[in-house]
């Protein structure tokens, strides 16, 4: 029945356009979609069978797939992110602090993952906080957090802690001259499950400096003291350090940066930041048109950083945001995928190796296919 509200928006601006005129709302058309297990040549089977009982699964509300061919699958029900391989094995081990999700004692019911290329490891509960876990150190092992190096600086010899010193024009590192502290009980800290963002922390409350390019991040008092529902979570690209996140709550995309803390050198040798985030930009809001918000259900990114999303209110079941500028990629009336009831109930969305667009709707219980520009392809 939610689109049967577009009538009442439409009228009065077909009059204010034109008085003699009508206007012919693009439409699905014919488009009849047949459901995904009628469409034998176009979906196959996983083999092995998969069962969420051997996969110690409950509940699964969002999954991830890295470049490794692994899935990362959110279990809200049993506090876990189940690691599996592609032939349906669990992965264990280091993966372990997944499968028991808690910070200071909580359970933690994960309902989006996502995974970026530093892999971090990044979660939310519905709550105001983006959760993280930083896989790569735990796989390489620390040997201890760096408290200051040596540095060349105008031909004289200082010593600065890393904060400063890896930001500073004109500061040379010495190699081989790095201070370590290897308290244990810091470094699991860091190595645990840890709140990357909370939106009510002083850093998004106040005027925040990036030490890497000088920007001024947090300094939003408002939307930091109000409550919020984080459901999705999205990495932009690596170089901007950008990672997006969906308030269902107040229907606001927003996106943190990610603030370096700790300097920890690697038992491979290699030097490797810990990170906060900081809230940095509003990227779209409440509204009912292109690049708006109503009732999200879902976050992605492509490649490209480009994000896209996907809703249950009114008007446009999915938008995509152009990367860095975040306007609208598509246009009403003129892209097939901004189509008035082109979607019923659209879960998620995905783009592949080409660029081709990818809408699951559960209540067609189809996936459809768009090309990069937007035309339909097929169910």
């Amino acid at each position: 029945m939610r689109h049967l509200k577009i009538i009442p928006l439409l009228f009065p601006l077909l009059i204010l356009t034109s008085c003699i005129e009508t206007m012919e709302l693009p439409s699905t058309g014919n488009d009849n979609p047949t459901g995904i297990s009628e469409d034998k040549d176009a979906f196959i089977e996983i083999t092995p069978r998969w069962t969420f009982s051997k996969l110690g699964i409950s509940s699964l509300s969002d999954m991830e797939t890295t470049e490794d061919g692994r899935l990362y699958l959110a279990d809200p029900v049993n506090h876990r992110i189940s690691v599996v391989r592609p032939s349906g094995r669990r992965e264990t081990g280091v993966y372990e602090p997944l499968q028991q999700l808690s910070f200071q004692g909580s359970p933690l019911s994960p309902v989006s993952v996502t995974v970026d290329e530093r892999f971090i490891l990044y979660f939310t509960n519905r709550s105001d906080t983006v959760y993280a876990w930083f896989q790569y150190l735990n796989m390489a092992g620390v040997e201890g957090i760096v408290t200051s190096f040596d540095y060349r600086v105008d031909g004289e010899i200082v010593t600065e802690k890393p904060y400063i010193g890896e930001f500073t024009e004109g500061y040379t590192r010495l190699d081989h001259s790095e201070v370590l502290n290897s308290d244990p009980a810091l470094i699991d800290s860091l190595l645990s499950i840890v709140p990357l963002y909370t939106s009510r922390d002083k850093s998004n409350r106040e005027a925040t400096i990036d030490p890497i390019d000088g920007s001024v991040l947090g300094n939003n008092p408002i939307y930091a003291s109000i409550q919020k529902s984080f459901i999705a979570v999205a990495d932009e690209s690596v170089e901007s350090r950008h990672i997006a996140v969906m308030d269902s709550l107040n229907n606001r995309l927003i996106n943190f940066k990610l603030v370096p803390t700790y300097l920890l050198k690697l038992n491979n040798g290699f030097f490797v930041w810990h990170f906060k985030g900081v809230y940095d930009n509003l990227l779209a809001s409440e509204g009912t048109g292109a690049g708006t918000i109503s009732e999200p259900n879902s976050l992605y990114s492509d490649d490209n950083g480009n994000l896209l999303y996907t809703q249950f209110g009114n008007y446009f079941g999915f938008h995509k945001l152009r990367s860095g500028m975040y306007t609208t990629a598509f246009t009403f009336g003129t892209d097939d995928i901004m189509d008035l009831g082109r979607f019923k109930s659209p879960m998620d969305a995905v783009v592949g190796d080409d660029g081709a667009i990818f809408v699951l709707d559960s209540t067609h219980n189809a996936v459809l296919k768009f090309s990069p520009q937007g035309d339909f392809q097929k169910f």
